[in-house]
């Protein structure tokens, strides 16, 4: 900060005796060297101060063209992030619809396939219900008829065990009277 006031002071006094060289020299008179290097340094400082205005100025510029650049980027990132999300919305949406048909596709083949299952299973058991009453028929017929066969070897085997048994007597009685003559 004494930096700033020493400078400021040495300035103003610079500029003071630059102005009366400056009016000796419009009046015509001479001046000395040291008043010579005191209008130089005038001049060099009024330089100085017009680059130091020339230079402000250029990177008030540039800051300026930097803030712009950076609104203009600032926005062309918020548009295309916007327009980004508004994309992957759009696919989101569409892949959500694309699943919903193939999910409903898919439920209407299963639902055709499970149908025509149903039909071709009842049909099965349709015709082994059929095919297994006609053998439980077939079945019950034969064991009827064996039944009936049975009935009738056991009245056969009656009959025969009838037969043996009087041909059984009948021996017996042949025997007895070839063995045992009766006398008389």
């Amino acid at each position: 900060m004494s930096e700033v006031v020493i400078s400021s002071i040495f300035e103003e006094a610079v500029k003071q005796v630059s102005d009366r060289v400056a009016r000796k020299l419009t009046e015509g008179k001479k001046i000395s060297d040291t008043e010579m290097i005191v209008l130089l340094l005038d001049l060099m400082s009024k330089r100085m101060d017009e680059m130091n205005s020339s230079l402000n100025q250029r990177i008030d510029d540039t800051n300026k063209r930097i803030d712009d650049l950076s609104v203009s980027l600032n926005r062309r990132i918020d548009d295309m992030a916007a327009s980004i999300n508004q994309r992957i919305d759009s696919i989101e949406a569409n892949l959500s619809t694309k699943m919903k048909e193939m999910e409903k596709r898919l439920n209407q083949r299963i639902d055709s396939v499970e149908a025509k299952l149903n039909v071709r299973i009842d049909a099965v058991e349709e015709n082994l219900s059929t095919k297994m009453k006609e053998m439980e028929k077939r079945l019950n017929q034969r064991i009827d008829d064996l039944s009936m066969r049975i009935r009738e070897l056991r009245s056969d085997i009656r009959v025969l065990q009838q037969e043996v048994s009087s041909i059984k007597s009948d021996v017996i009685k042949l025997m007895e009277s070839k063995l045992f003559p009766k006398e008389g």
